[in-house]
């Protein structure tokens, strides 16, 4: 059974954290931390300003994206991801319709019930560490150096700034949380065992979008610790804020860092993992960019986005934190979905399956 959902046209009210300020003045960071504090208890969602990765190389990760998925569907296909959606192979080219995205849906009739009723319109490449690995997650899935030359070189830096940056926010939120280490969550990352998805929206006739008869991307929650988000400027993006699902204005100089349901349940619902997805954008937003394309048209222009997912290691078992031992508001949604002891690996394992037709597993 699937809930009637609210759209509303008001943007969603997510606040703008100054990353120089969580690590700035002894005062700076009191008052950043509280409003850090306060958007993650409330959407679970920030706008992050005055980070640490150059715009100049987000536009370069944006331009690599555009050149890959431009290439032809056989030329990307020789990087195809597998059929089935096993940890160790959760990686390469993923092609319109070889992957549903749903909420805690588990049941395989169901799923294959959705694949047909909420079909989704993205292609995506999935990457992981490109150094040595201590873990066994698989391996990246490159396109010959005559064929796609400088990418794999790039990739190095971009992975690297993200994860920089990744460990930086896990320094403030274990701050935040008096952990009694700023290094207390950013240890949990000892490999690196997160994850990067480029993804591509293609452009489309914008009447099922507008009926959502169809969606970019289903609404879904992040199952990872920590999300790190790059939209272009196009919009569609939406997430719910416990009354509806409302748009989020993309901002010029500025990224999205969301709560993912690792740290949901670490911090035992103080945080929030919240119901995101990527549909058309609304008519409020179109008509006052210069790079919009009218609704009226008849279609929504190709949309661009990247997100690093945060990842502890493997084996790591996701409890409580200390402190966070009171129940928040947001612990009930997650209730029944967790094991005593379910680890990273496991807990991966079990959101990924869902994303593949039951016959590939």
């Amino acid at each position: 059974m699937h809930r009637v959902e609210t759209y509303l046209d008001e943007p969603a009210d997510i606040p703008v954290i100054d990353f120089r300020q969580l690590n700035g003045t002894q005062n700076e960071r009191s008052v950043a931390f509280k409003y850090l504090d306060d958007a993650f208890q409330s959407l679970g969602f920030i706008y992050l300003s005055n980070h640490s990765i150059p715009q100049k190389l987000i536009d370069e990760a944006f331009e690599w994206s555009r050149r890959f998925f431009a290439l032809p569907h056989d030329v990307k296909k020789r990087i195809a991801h597998p059929p089935s959606g096993a940890v160790n192979d959760y990686l390469g080219f993923l092609e319109i319709g070889q992957v549903l995205v749903s909420q805690l849906v588990w049941d395989t009739a169901e799923l294959e019930e959705l694949r047909k009723t909420t079909p989704e319109r993205h292609e995506g490449l999935e990457l992981c560490n490109p150094h040595d690995l201590q873990v066994d997650v698989g391996r990246n899935l490159w396109l010959p150096e005559d064929i796609f030359p400088g990418f794999r070189s790039f990739y190095d830096s971009w992975w690297d700034a993200c994860t920089r940056l990744d460990h930086q926010l896990l320094e403030n939120i274990s701050e935040l949380l008096k952990l009694g280490s700023p290094k207390y969550l950013s240890n949990q990352h000892t490999c690196d065992f997160c994850h990067m998805s480029f993804n591509y929206f293609p452009s489309m006739e914008v009447g099922p979008l507008k009926s959502r008869e169809v969606h970019r991307m289903n609404a879904h929650t992040d199952f990872q610790q920590l999300t790190i988000v790059f939209n272009d400027s196009i919009g569609g993006l939406e997430i719910h804020d416990g009354e509806a699902f409302r748009p989020v204005i993309p901002k010029q100089g500025k990224i999205i860092v969301d709560v993912g349901d690792i740290l949901d349940r670490q911090t035992n619902g103080r945080s929030k993992s919240a119901l995101h997805q990527v549909v058309a954008p609304r008519e409020s937003m179109i008509g006052n960019r210069k790079d919009s394309v009218p609704l009226a048209a008849g279609s929504v222009v190709d949309r661009y986005s990247l997100a690093f997912f945060g990842m502890p290691d493997p084996e790591f078992i996701i409890e409580t934190l200390p402190g966070c031992e009171a129940k928040g508001k947001w612990a009930q949604n997650m209730v029944g979905e967790w094991g005593q002891t379910v680890t990273t690996d496991e807990w991966l394992a079990k959101r990924v399956s869902t994303e593949f037709p039951a016959e590939a597993s």
